[in-house]
């Protein structure tokens, strides 16, 4: 496919430039910048987060002869309910648009964009209302004081809403790429999703447990609740549809960002889960497996026709093992 979108730069030195993942999507990738002055310059891909909408491109500081090379700043702990924000970007592909809003939502769920697009998933989205479009992907969602507080992700075609990515897991692995340190990303193959506490209480959360989590974490409306365990996953067997994750390694969780955190920092390692099901604490440990051994790296094409090992994405969407050819 050709298309164009938006990405900023992240690190000035290294030539380090922040876009989504499904701009610059999971196969080859041949593509150049066009900077602000209109110096166009080659760039190549240097990470792809196997799960979450962002990744990296990298070009030669060395070719841009016209211009200073700033970069924007990552701050995603400044991004606030009411926060008023600029979306810089490329909306509907002219250059350049400035679009105006407020962030209304910090704990949305993943905006679901159908079967045959690329879903990102197991993490919160932030929300506001920006009528961004098509070109606007990758661009900087910046506060009043010119921080990155988020990432331009997607929108709603029939509303102005529009959805970001925050950017706490961005961080990491840009300061992983800039010290040279192996990105680790772990997974238990499970997908959780945010549910209200009203609904928890419908699966068996306790009025004990609410009134705990509440009290540990007032800005909390809900806590993350099992909806899909792949077959033959480390944690078949172990969690089950509608349970309500508690705690893992004692630590007690409000967010998909601690999540992320345990797990990528236990990669190989096991993990004590405690969640609640039908009124009842259980206790599972489970493996951590390595993200990036399920995510698919080559390809093979014969007769036209394209085979690669069967990715966590399409095996997630239909509830199959992680395993085999597609």
């Amino acid at each position: 496919m050709c298309s164009e979108a938006t990405g900023f730069v992240v690190d000035a030195k290294l030539g380090i430039i922040l876009t989504n993942r499904h701009v610059v999507g999971p196969g080859p990738f041949v593509g150049y910048v066009v900077f602000d002055n209109h110096e166009e310059v080659d760039v190549k891909p240097i990470y792809r987060d196997p799960v979450h909408d962002f990744g990296f491109l990298q070009f030669n500081p060395k070719d841009i002869k016209y211009m200073k090379i700033d970069e924007l700043e990552l701050k995603p702990e400044l991004a606030k309910v009411g926060c008023e924000i600029r979306v810089i970007g490329n909306d509907s592909g002219e250059k350049l648009s400035i679009l105006a809003g407020f962030i209304s939502r910090l704990d949305r769920n993943a905006p679901d964009y159908g079967v045959d697009s690329y879903n990102d998933f197991n993490t919160e989205y932030i929300q506001a209302a920006a009528s961004a479009s098509g070109g606007s992907s990758g661009s900087p969602v910046v506060n009043i004081d010119g921080y990155a507080v988020a990432l331009q992700a997607g929108g709603s075609t029939e509303s102005s809403t529009d959805f970001f990515l925050p950017i706490f897991r961005v961080l990491r692995a840009l300061k992983c790429i800039q010290n040279d340190q192996y990105i680790t990303r772990g997974t238990i193959q499970v997908q959780w999703m945010l549910e209200p506490f009203d609904k928890c209480k419908r699966l068996g959360l306790t009025a004990e447990t609410e009134k705990m989590m509440r009290e540990k974490f007032p800005h909390i409306n809900g806590l993350l609740v099992s909806t899909i365990t792949l077959p033959k996953g480390p944690a078949d067997g172990l969690i089950k549809e509608g349970d309500c994750l508690i705690s893992i390694n004692g630590q007690y969780i409000s967010t998909f960002i601690t999540v992320d955190d345990i797990f990528d920092s236990n990669v190989g390692n096991e993990v004590e889960i405690l969640i609640q099901r039908g009124g009842k604490n259980i206790t599972v440990k489970c493996t951590v497996q390595d993200l990036h051994s399920i995510t698919p790296n080559r390809y093979l094409t014969v007769c036209g026709a394209t085979f690669n090992d069967l990715s966590y994405q399409l095996a997630r969407i239909y509830a199959i093992p992680v395993k085999g050819v597609t």
